[in-house]
């Protein structure tokens, strides 16, 4: 069962900016898994996978009904971006959002074009809480 959807859109210029200005500050975001494929992917297609695992998890947290919120951080979501589609890795906050609405999975799709990445995301589960 269909338990939440997310869609969210990433501009690539604007995300090829914040990877210049904050580097350092990546881990935040980024999981380790994360930025090693992103990283992994020839110059001119890096801030693109970072702009795909960005809207990635964007579209997860919309899907969960969480948003952007204290106990639900960047990094408890793993996008796999070099899947182009598969199962988030959800983790710590995400993961007890899940699992408090009966989601078993959260299912995500990135597509990459020129100028921004879209991504979409599935919360399937029971809906049973626990």
């Amino acid at each position: 069962m269909i338990l939440g959807t997310g869609i969210d859109v990433a501009t690539i210029i604007r995300v090829e900016r914040f990877l210049e200005a904050h580097r350092a500050e990546l881990s935040r975001i980024f999981t380790a898994r994360e930025r090693a494929v992103c990283d992994r992917a020839p110059a001119g297609r890096r801030a693109a996978r970072y702009a795909g695992a960005f809207a990635g998890k964007e579209a997860v947290m919309k899907a969960l009904g969480t948003g952007w919120r204290s106990d639900v951080t960047w990094c408890d979501i793993d996008t796999q971006p070099d899947d182009g589609c598969g199962e988030a890795v959800l983790l710590a906050g995400a993961l007890h959002a899940a699992r408090t609405q009966g989601i078993s999975r959260v299912l995500v799709s990135v597509s990459l074009t020129r100028e921004a990445a879209v991504a979409t995301a599935v919360a399937e589960g029971d809906g049973c809480h626990g």
